[in-house]
C-alpha cells in the first residue's frame, strides 16, 4: 500500500481528497499544517505528499524546504496543491523542490494521474 499525506488546513479538502484516493491502492494520513505534518513524517513510512500553500503555523512552502534540507526525507515527492495561481508563487514552490504545482479545483483523474506519475519516478 502506498501512503500519501495529505497537509491542508481544511478538513473539506482533506476528506474530498482522501475520498479521491482511498478507494485505490492508497492509503491517505492527514495533517492540518506543516508542523502536524513533520511529527506525522517521522511515525509514518509516508511515499507521497500532497501539500497546501497557505496555512497556518507553517505554510507548504515552509514544509517543502523543510523536508528538502533533510537527509532522510528529501527524496519525497510533493504536490503543491493550492488555490494560488500566482505565478510568482509557484515558481518559489517549484524552486524550493515542490514536484507538481497543481491549482484547486482540478479534476480527480488529473490528481490521480500526477501521483501516478510522480511514483513512477521515484
Amino acid at each position: 500500500m502506498i501512503n500519501i499525506m495529505i497537509v491542508d488546513d481544511s478538513r473539506v479538502v482533506r476528506k474530498l481528497i482522501i475520498n479521491i484516493l482511498n478507494n485505490k491502492e492508497f492509503h491517505c494520513i492527514e495533517a492540518e499544517n506543516g508542523i502536524e505534518a513533520l511529527e506525522k513524517l517521522v511515525s509514518n513510512n509516508i511515499d507521497l505528499i500532497i501539500a497546501d500553500l497557505n496555512m497556518p503555523k507553517m505554510s507548504g512552502l515552509e514544509l517543502v524546504k523543510t523536508i528538502r534540507d533533510s537527509e532522510i526525507y528529501n527524496k519525497i515527492p510533493i504536490i503543491m496543491l493550492t488555490t494560488e495561481k500566482n505565478e510568482i508563487e509557484k515558481k518559489k514552490c517549484i524552486e524550493a523542490g515542490v514536484n507538481i504545482y497543481l491549482v484547486k479545483p482540478l479534476p480527480s483523474v488529473e490528481l490521480e494521474n500526477n501521483i501516478k506519475n510522480l511514483l513512477k519516478e521515484s
